[in-house]
């Protein structure tokens, strides 16, 4: 009835997968891939190129499949190697024998300095707030007895 397959694609924009892709959600990442027509790629759905017209993208399951329709990987995002865990990175600091500069961290994770920045290097404040403490001064008053200064 529908010839060789019996899927009928939705356009992009009405697609579930398409929110995911526009909020750059990482929890998706693995999950399936974008690839967009007009540039020949295939990124992970929380890749940070510019954003695609919704028209010029196509869903796949995984890299073979975007790879088989004739797109390549993205070089941004490298949708075609392993998501680098922090784990990793934080177990590459601890093995070091000297704190490694973020260059060397990135060269790690195989980002560029900026990229990789910009992924770990949250505000001081925000770590603050994120570890649970609702001001800096309630911070302050115990980094001496939790960081040992």
């Amino acid at each position: 009835m529908f010839g060789k397959s019996n899927i009928v694609e939705v356009p992009a924009d009405q697609d579930p997968r398409w929110q995911a892709v526009a909020a750059r959600d990482r929890n998706f990442d693995g999950h399936f891939y974008y690839a967009v027509k007009t540039t020949g790629v295939y990124c992970r759905p929380s890749c940070a190129a510019r954003a695609a017209k919704p028209g010029n993208v196509s869903f796949h399951v995984t890299c073979e499949d975007a790879e088989r329709a004739g797109f390549r990987p993205c070089k941004r995002c490298r949708p075609d190697e392993p998501a680098l865990a922090v784990a990793e990175i934080c177990r590459g600091i601890e093995s070091a024998e000297e704190i490694p500069s973020l260059g060397e961290l990135a060269r790690m994770a195989r980002l560029s300095v900026y990229h990789f920045h910009r992924l770990f290097g949250t505000t001081v404040a925000a770590a603050i707030y994120d570890a649970g403490f609702n001001s800096s001064g309630r911070f302050y008053e115990s980094s001496n007895a939790v960081l040992g200064i």
